[in-house]
């Protein structure tokens, strides 16, 4: 609840509800040790990439790993800061993209992984140039 940014009352956690999550997690986890040739790796980003096409292959290739506190890496790079309110997901792996906070030690590892990914992408090419201005030093 804490990674979702939710609040929460300690009189409310129970040993159901630890049962749950942690049968929801293996679920995750062992989805998250499917063979690797399912998701390819994105390829490159070069001059005649075509955009949408190479910006789906980077969340669908990050959909499936993940990072700190056992987060899809997607959550980094969703389309909104503030989760949207009072949405049904079908799934944990949803609920965490979704929701998961974009501030803590969590969120800075895994930040990290991304760009570190994207620098990978992008360095050799013109597009580097597009992120190289986030680079930390």
């Amino acid at each position: 609840m804490h990674i979702l940014g939710l609040p929460y009352d300690i009189q409310n956690l129970n040993e159901e509800l630890a049962k749950r999550w942690n049968e929801q997690m293996k679920t995750e986890l062992e989805a998250a040790k499917a063979p690797n040739a399912l998701v390819k790796n994105p390829e490159a980003f070069k001059k005649d990439s075509k955009w949408h096409v190479w910006k789906e292959s980077v969340i669908t290739y990050l959909h499936s790993k993940t990072g700190q506190a056992c987060l899809p890496l997607a959550y980094i790079v969703r389309e909104y800061d503030v989760p949207l309110a009072n949405v049904p997901y079908a799934t944990t792996h949803e609920q965490l993209v979704a929701g998961s906070i974009l501030h803590g030690p969590e969120y800075n590892v895994n930040n990290g992984i991304v760009f570190d990914l994207l620098q990978s992408l992008t360095l050799a090419e013109p597009s580097w140039a597009w992120i190289s201005n986030y680079e930390r030093v």
